[in-house]
């Protein structure tokens, strides 16, 4: 927690109770003083998100396990926490709203449209879209110049970078608040030019469509995949661990809106459509209602996560 002056008092996050979500939450409460409230459409799911804040693996509890955190810190940060799902309530004192929903045009501007409708007029808002242009988010915004895209990385409270996108129409005022508020929760803010995919979702996107291929060829299955990125390239999870732990149906969202307005250069794998139909969509652990990730699906082995040094 910081003292001195807040940027944000209120941070609203539609769609905590999310992978993304809660770890935004989490980042909010344990470096700034704001209060932080997650609103869900579903209660199972806003409570889902109030407990991984609390007892999730990168959790206040794991924290203060590990010395980062003491008790009196874990309990200022909870009181500072709520949920709910009602809208009008967890926005009607919001000065910030990040928003964390499914990466789907449709759903995104109508979400954004009613939480501008319901939130003060000051309020600014950041979209945490990996992939979909701010100006196509901001197009039923009454005042786009409020919409800021801020591109958070899983686990979105430990990675330190967030990739920042404006539009043409986002206020000067808007994306310095954002990029300032994202410095004082020890982020690393990276500003780009609005684009589908920004850079690291075109960037990182080809990389592991390219590796469900080579699964598809019998190159190598998932696990040796995974052991040859993290052994070779120093990556701090293999490509189908992440798919599984941070939510496949965000990359293949991202990937089909890729392959709309980009190209076939981005095309869906063949047997990406296949888990997807199949409702694999990650860990159910982490997304409720999924049968499964990767691993699940091809019946492979997953190796024991390391022990947190």
């Amino acid at each position: 927690m910081t003292g001195g002056s807040e940027l944000f008092e209120n941070v609203a996050i539609l769609g905590g109770g999310g992978v993304m979500g809660h770890g935004i939450a989490l980042a909010c409460l344990q470096n700034s003083n704001a209060n932080v409230t997650i609103i869900s459409r579903r209660d199972e799911t806003v409570q889902h998100g109030m407990d991984a804040v609390e007892n999730g693996p990168f959790g206040l509890n794991k924290a203060v396990e590990r010395g980062k955190l003491d008790g009196a810190g874990m309990a200022d940060a909870l009181a500072r926490l709520s949920g709910t799902t009602d809208y009008e309530e967890g926005l009607s004192g919001a000065d910030l709203i990040f928003e964390t929903i499914p990466e789907l045009s449709a759903l995104k501007q109508e979400t954004l449209k009613k939480a501008e409708a319901l939130a003060p007029d000051n309020v600014v808002m950041a979209t945490n879209t990996s992939s979909i242009m701010i100006s196509e988010l901001a197009a039923k915004l009454e005042d786009p110049s409020r919409l800021v895209g801020t591109h958070w990385f899983f686990p979105s409270n430990v990675m330190p970078l967030v990739e920042v996108a404006r539009s043409d129409q986002t206020a000067p005022e808007s994306l310095d608040r954002v990029v300032a508020y994202l410095k004082q929760l020890r982020k690393k803010p990276v500003v780009v030019k609005d684009s589908p995919g920004f850079f690291m979702t075109r960037f990182i996107n080809n990389y592991l469509a390219e590796a469900i291929r080579l699964v598809e060829l019998g190159i190598a299955g998932p696990a040796e995949i995974d052991e040859m990125v993290k052994t070779g390239l120093g990556w701090p999870m293999g490509v189908f661990e992440l798919l599984d732990d941070s939510s496949f149906d965000a990359f293949y969202h991202a990937q089909e809106y890729l392959h709309e307005t980009c190209g076939e250069r981005y095309a869906v794998p063949p047997l990406a459509h296949e888990l997807m139909n199949a409702g694999y969509l990650g860990d159910p652990k982490s997304k409720p209602g999924s049968r499964g990730g990767w691993y699940d699906y091809l019946g492979a082995e997953r190796a024991p996560k390391a022990p947190k040094k």
